[in-house]
């Protein structure tokens, strides 16, 4: 009986073993994992520093309490009316819920001047070689939206259900 009552009691005891040694694992871990956060946090904020100048390249903005789409395009290029492209760039469906945190894509001043020009195409001169999956990929940065061009534009299709388009067509895209 003494015995049992060892067994039960040293069994107890390695159970509280584990537990206390998986809850220091836990906090740890969420340890590393913030102070990596931190770190990538510091690192994006340097790449910030031409913030309001012309930015040459691509960068990230991670997302503060109270920001908005167009409170980041006024901060990054000095004009609320980017947020358009922000949005698109980022895939983001609803400009108007972005969360704190998230990390966002920032185009070039010249890339953001290119997808503004792409964003208010609404015709598109096909190019050899050219499919409208790959067209729908340029003018809305989704290929799987090609539908949309091939019903504005009545596209016909080949025997096997591809849409058929030319090179030198000129495609409506609509908006």
């Amino acid at each position: 009986m003494a015995r049992k009552k060892s067994l039960i009691s040293n069994w107890q005891e390695n159970y509280a073993g584990l537990i206390l040694g998986a809850i220091i694992v836990v906090i740890l871990g969420l340890l590393v994992a913030n102070f990596i956060t931190n770190r990538n946090n510091q690192i994006d904020e340097g790449e910030q520093t031409g913030i309001g100048e012309e930015a040459s390249a691509s960068t990230q903005y991670t997302v503060k309490e109270n920001d908005s789409l167009s409170k980041i395009s006024e901060e990054i290029y000095g004009d609320q009316e980017a947020w358009p492209v922000i949005a698109s760039v980022n895939k983001i469906a609803n400009p108007n819920l972005i969360f704190v945190g998230s990390i966002l894509e920032i185009p070039s001043t010249q890339k953001l001047e290119e997808i503004k020009v792409q964003m208010t195409q609404t015709s598109y001169d096909v190019q050899k070689g050219e499919t409208i999956f790959e067209i729908a990929q340029k003018m809305y940065g989704d290929g799987s939206r090609w539908p949309t061009i091939a019903r504005a534009n009545n596209v016909g299709r080949l025997p096997n259900g591809n849409p058929l388009i030319f090179a030198g067509s000129t495609l409506t895209i609509p908006r």
